[in-house]
């Protein structure tokens, strides 16, 4: 019985196993190796289940402050007005994961405009924050990746 039955856990649990159980009773190299590439896959996947609904909200609120920003201080275009206003009626408070990554979906259109709108203008200060948001999406993409490695190659 698991005293703490999340989602990560579960997963991190059955990595253990594999790596425990199923490895030590293998010897046939290719078969490792498919092991091993599990294993990867089981350590992303349970920091991803872990974070995931996390990330996406802060970032989608990133993401709409940015282009709030854009709007305010290079005034309204049609095309991100269009964008913010999809955001607007199509996000959703649910936290259930289709609707978290719909309304995050939205949200990156936003963001996207909005960047192309700073760049397309030259502002430097609104192009550095836009880098800070990329950054911080990055380090979450990191975290997920983990100590990737590619396996069965030396």
């Amino acid at each position: 019985m698991l005293s703490r039955p999340t989602t990560d856990q579960i997963i991190l649990d059955c990595r253990h196993e594999l790596l425990t159980a199923v490895d030590a009773a293998v010897s046939d190299p290719t078969v490792k190796i498919t092991i091993q590439m599990l294993e990867n896959v089981l350590r992303n996947v349970a920091e991803r289940a872990a974070h995931e609904i996390a990330w996406m909200h802060e970032e989608t609120d990133l993401m709409i402050g940015f282009a709030d920003e854009v709007e305010a201080t290079l005034g309204k275009s049609d095309e991100l007005m269009t964008a913010l206003s999809a955001y607007h009626a199509g996000r959703s408070d649910s936290l259930h994961l289709d609707d978290v990554s719909k309304t995050y979906g939205l949200a990156g259109e936003c963001f996207s405009l909005a960047m192309e709108k700073a760049f397309a203008a030259s502002h430097t200060a609104l192009h550095l924050r836009s880098r800070e948001i990329l950054s911080i999406r990055l380090d979450h993409e990191n975290k997920i990746k983990g100590e990737w490695a590619f396996v069965g190659r030396g």
